[in-house]
């Protein structure tokens, strides 16, 4: 891997297509959830996740069998349970979605406790400057109002952040098709059993949901879930994550427009200001990291 070579047109073109993909989702789930309770729709979508990718399905990594689930449970259901939640909550999306930015900067909170992995002065000030314009958001009434919203979406991202550092700890060899088998494996019975116990209505929500709720649910399962993540796959084990990143920070940007032209979402200066300090802390964590690589 060479990481000052320029992106083949078409791993450029995936990678803009990965953002493209989580940007619209963002707000098909939005929909989705607004419609069907949260954890429904989240047991739907990995329902359908599991039958697609059930074959790929191999034994856990020996000895390891504790952590492996424990990585699972958190990438899954307790993301996007947790996330669902805030997401059903929330009356803006815009807010939500800078908060879903955080798992970057989380994740280097949890390398360094957890790997003991040595982190500069310049991915703290990263950290430090996302946490800092998530925080700010809540200055806003418009999200200060949603503020249980943010703060669920925030844990979420969190959950994530802290599954991905537990991947790496687990080391090389985790099959992508069958790790996200996995996920969707852990994440069906858990979401399903959460549904029924947590919330009501079921039966009466999906006879009153229009028919593109269903397809917004399948998009999330076999185009955001399986495909985007196959082409994300094949980009980190060719580029730096360092170089991925700044790229998938046109997914918020995204979600941003159709927030307010398909949603009629508000978005006001000081959220914009508050995304943009996040973003821009996201960024140079991937650009100091990229940095420190290069002088190791």
């Amino acid at each position: 891997m060479t990481p000052s070579r320029a992106f083949a047109p078409l791993d450029l073109a995936q990678l803009l297509s990965i953002a493209l993909i989580w940007g619209v989702n963002n707000i098909l789930v939005k929909i989705a959830i607004d419609a069907l309770p949260p954890m429904m729709v989240i047991a739907c979508r990995f329902l359908i996740v599991l039958a697609a990718l059930a074959f790929w399905i191999k034994p856990a990594p020996k000895g390891q069998l504790r952590l492996f689930l424990t990585m699972l449970t958190f990438i899954g259901p307790v993301h996007f349970g947790v996330q669902s939640i805030g997401l059903k909550l929330a009356t803006d999306l815009p807010p939500m979605v800078v908060a879903m930015q955080l798992w970057a900067p989380c994740s280097v909170v949890f390398a360094a406790l957890l790997l003991g992995e040595r982190v500069g002065p310049l991915r703290w000030a990263g950290v430090a400057l996302a946490f800092l314009g998530a925080a700010s958001l809540n200055f806003d009434p418009v999200v200060f109002s949603q503020g249980w919203a943010l703060l669920l979406v925030g844990i979420a991202s969190a959950a994530y952040g802290l599954g991905t550092v537990l991947v790496r700890r687990l080391g090389g060899g985790l099959d992508p098709w069958a790790t996200q088998a996995w996920i969707a494996l852990v994440t069906v019975p858990t979401m399903a059993f959460g549904s029924l116990t947590f919330e009501h209505g079921h039966l009466e929500a999906a006879r009153a949901a229009h028919w593109s709720v269903w397809v917004f649910i399948a998009f999330g399962a076999l185009v955001s879930s399986i495909v985007a993540n196959a082409f994300m796959f094949r980009l980190v084990q060719r580029y730096e994550v360092s170089r991925t990143t700044p790229y998938l920070l046109l997914t918020p940007v995204i979600t941003f427009a159709l927030s307010a032209f398909v949603l009629g979402h508000r978005i006001t200066p000081h959220i914009l200001v508050g995304a943009a300090v996040t973003m821009g802390g996201v960024a140079l964590v991937a650009l100091a990291e990229r940095r420190f690589k290069a002088m190791a």
